[in-house]
């Protein structure tokens, strides 16, 4: 009961976080003459919308197991991290932003797709920032017995995932691309994703991160339903054990041992 009454209290500093966030990313968008910051384009809705997420989600999820710290010290610790993570995106982005544009040569009313296309790129290195800023305001041991089997379970078949993640558009010839997260890019930061959170889960012990892991499994999974129309007999097998991979990887983290060992 206390792990809800905690997750939900992140949760709701999370969903208040991520639209002010977003807007002071188009905010910084404005200030570098991007875009209209009162009027933004899909586009940079949608870019400030990812990064909002990618700065805020991992402060909250590694906060809310913590039974050390009362909630409003989590709260306040959290919320700290946030805005230390916000402002060092945000001058990086004041620094880099207009120069990285102009180095493109994407011309002004391409903006808005090109920052649609860039969000999951720019997403990755905001989810290491906000992790790591987090990490060192709200310092946590890992666990201290040896990993059980269903964890080393999970280790083995995570990597399988990931590794079938990077190389499955290779596997199917003639097939023009991935069956989800359509896009090199997109791929590429989705299989930066799942190895990162692997790392944070299996190697960390960090139990705050165990919905992420299930959140992307999800949405891979819905990636893989609408690519579902039309699929060959060789998509239908990637899918199939990308599938399997998903599945028996978030049960070997809802096993109690698993939920005993991880902290």
């Amino acid at each position: 009961m206390i792990f809800l009454s905690r997750f939900f209290s992140l949760f709701a500093l999370a969903l208040a976080a991520i639209p002010f966030v977003g807007w002071l990313i188009l905010i910084c968008a404005d200030f570098l003459s991007l875009e209209d910051c009162l009027s933004p384009q899909a586009g940079w809705t949608a870019f400030a919308f990812l990064s909002a997420l990618s700065l805020v989600l991992p402060p909250a999820l590694h906060a809310w197991p913590d039974l050390t710290r009362s909630p409003r010290h989590l709260l306040r610790e959290t919320a700290r991290a946030v805005l230390f993570a916000f402002a060092l995106f945000a001058v990086l982005f004041l620094l880099f932003g207009r120069p990285l544009f102009e180095w493109l040569s994407i011309p002004t009313i391409m903006l808005p797709m090109a920052a649609l296309s860039l969000a999951p790129l720019v997403s990755c290195p905001l989810l290491y920032i906000s992790y790591k800023v987090a990490e060192l305001l709200l310092p946590r041991p890992g666990p201290d017995a040896p990993a059980p089997p269903a964890m080393r379970r999970f280790g083995l078949l995570s990597l399988l995932l990931v590794i079938a993640l990077a190389c499955h558009p290779f596997l199917q010839p003639g097939v023009s691309g991935p069956v989800m997260h359509a896009g090199g890019l997109s791929m590429l930061c989705a299989v930066w994703r799942f190895l990162a959170l692997r790392y944070v889960i299996f190697s960390c012990g960090h139990a705050g991160f165990v919905p992420a892991w299930g959140g992307c499994c999800l949405v891979s999974l819905l990636d893989m339903l609408r690519a579902l129309p039309g699929a060959g007999g060789m998509e239908l097998a990637v899918m199939a054990v990308l599938f399997c991979l998903m599945l028996a990887s978030s049960v070997c983290l809802l096993l109690p041992s698993s939920r005993r060992w991880l902290c």
